[in-house]
This record gives C-alpha cells, sequence and structure tokens, in this order.
C-alpha cells in the first residue's frame, strides 16, 4: 500500500526504513522521501516509528537497564 503519494513510498518501504535505523521524520525522509513533501504523513511517519521501537526486541544487556536494575557484567577469564 502507497502511504506517501509525493514519494510514491509504499508501507513496506517505510518499515524498512525505520528497521534500518531511523529515528525520526528528518531520518525517514532522507532515504525514501516519505514526508518531505506535503507534510501530511509526518504523523503516520511518526505512528511508524513508535510502532517499530514497541515491536524492537530490547537487547539482553540493556533489559537491566530496562527493569531498573543493574545487569552484573560477565566475570572475564
Amino acid at each position: 500500500m502507497i502511504v506517501c503519494l509525493c514519494a510514491n513510498v509504499t508501507e513496506r518501504e517505510l518499515v524498512a526504513t525505520v528497521e534500518a535505523g531511523a529515528s525520526t521524520v528528518k531520518e525517514v525522509g532522507r532515504p525514501c522521501g516519505a514526508g518531505t513533501g506535503c507534510g501530511a504523513r509526518k504523523p503516520l511517519i511518526r505512528e511508524c516509528l513508535s510502532r517499530c521501537r514497541q515491536a524492537a526486541p530490547v537487547p539482553e544487556s540493556a533489559a537491566g537497564i530496562v527493569a531498573g536494575t543493574i545487569v552484573p557484567e560477565p566475570a572475564s577469564a
């Protein structure tokens, strides 16, 4: 499905751009152009960014920080 008519960007391209590391509307717009034309899709891009952040797995080393505990470093051999 096309989500940005100005730049002819599909939902799949938008998600791929976010998964590749884009974390702001401006960072999404650089590689794919979404949100750089009329700007009407900026709220949709923000929603996609939020959904992708929620769906992203939390790295094990950061899990303790998120839960409010300290994760001990492995003992060096």
